[in-house]
């Protein structure tokens, strides 16, 4: 597997900026300009991509299959009764929204729930797929896309290290070894102490050569940072223009514009702030490595030719003298100038 490789011109992998994904799903509600709408946000707020779903209602569920979240509005539901309601939007409006995002400069590109999802996908040259966390033990429909030979993003909630290394080694085998995964729990929406973001370690350490980050369901923009810190490549996090927008059950749980901003903002301040793994002193530290240290300092008048003792000493600010930690080495020289009261000690004075 690549440690690093490029969406849209865009390097993903250690050593290079956290990628931010705006995970727009279906939010656009099947309205195309509510979806224009989404992708003008989310690339004025700073996210690298927008991200959206595609899936027909009668390839993903059952009609009776539950539902695994919640929503207050028809809390006795089916997942098909959610899907069906938001399955609407065509391959023309897809390809309008993909035209949006290259217009305005925000790369786009969709999860896809079936095999016709991904050969549409293919079709109008998306840059990357994204497999949901739900669907990584379907094996054909991850070979299907990794075949397109566009990088692949797979998120791992649910799963076991057996089931995500199976799914990188169909990746493998279909010969697409530009992958990565994201460590998620699949918890609509997740509460901090669910989230485990040490899990990203555990799959640095299991899968070395792969580029590891985070799908994000937390409220907040905590989260996100926090992962940032740990080592995150990738984030991705729910977006919406409005929280209070019916619709799409994501809405309540996303990220709006500002919020993504705020986010977006955070997650390079904390990349400013890593800085590098040795300790030693920063350049901007100088000035108070000169004047905030400390120097050996005439605690009282010592005149040319005095045997120096503890008595006449102390130490005290600026640090252009001779340091405290060699105060030892200074008792019983001999001055070799008068040295008035309160005056820093240089190595030539003694």
């Amino acid at each position: 597997m690549k440690s690093e490789f490029p969406i849209n011109g865009r390097t993903v992998g250690k050593g290079h900026p956290c990628y931010v994904i705006a995970e727009a799903g279906v939010n656009h509600n099947c309205d195309v300009q509510l979806g224009y709408k989404l992708i003008e946000t989310a690339g004025a707020a700073g996210a690298d991509a927008i991200k959206f779903q595609s899936y027909t209602a009668s390839k993903i569920s059952t009609r009776i299959a539950p539902r695994y979240w919640v929503e207050p509005e028809d809390p006795k539901g089916t997942q098909w009764d959610t899907f069906a309601r938001l399955d609407k939007l065509s391959a023309r409006d897809f390809k309008s929204l993909l035209g949006h995002a290259r217009h305005v400069g925000l790369t786009a590109f969709s999860t896809p729930f079936d095999d016709e999802a991904v050969d549409l996908l293919a079709s109008l040259d998306v840059p990357a797929f994204k497999i949901a966390s739900a669907d990584l033990t379907c094996h054909g429909l991850i070979a299907r896309a990794a075949r397109v030979g566009k990088p692949m993003i797979l998120s791992t909630g649910t799963s076991n290290l057996s089931e995500v290394d199976e799914a990188l080694e169909v990746c493998r085998k279909a010969g697409n070894e530009q992958v990565a995964i994201l460590h998620c729990t699949l918890k609509y929406p997740c509460p901090p102490e669910g989230i485990n973001l040490r899990m990203m370690e555990h799959l640095t350490r299991a899968f070395p050569e792969v580029p590891v980050g985070l799908s994000d369901h937390s409220l907040g923009i905590s989260v996100p940072q926090a992962a940032v810190a740990l080592g995150a490549c990738i984030v991705e996090k729910h977006y919406t223009v409005d929280k209070k927008l019916p619709g799409s059950p994501d809405h309540h749980l996303s990220v709006d514009p500002a919020d993504m901003k705020a986010m977006v903002d955070g997650i390079r301040t904390v990349e400013k702030a890593l800085g590098r793994p040795t300790k030693g002193l920063e350049p901007l530290e100088e000035e108070a490595y000169r004047f905030a240290r400390r120097s050996v300092t005439s605690g009282r008048a010592i005149p040319r030719g005095a045997t120096i003792t503890r008595e006449m000493l102390t130490y005290k600010r600026p640090g252009t003298g001779i340091s405290p930690r060699h105060l030892d080495l200074v008792v019983g020289r001999v001055a070799r100038v008068d040295i008035p009261e309160d005056t820093t000690i240089t190595w030539e004075m003694v």
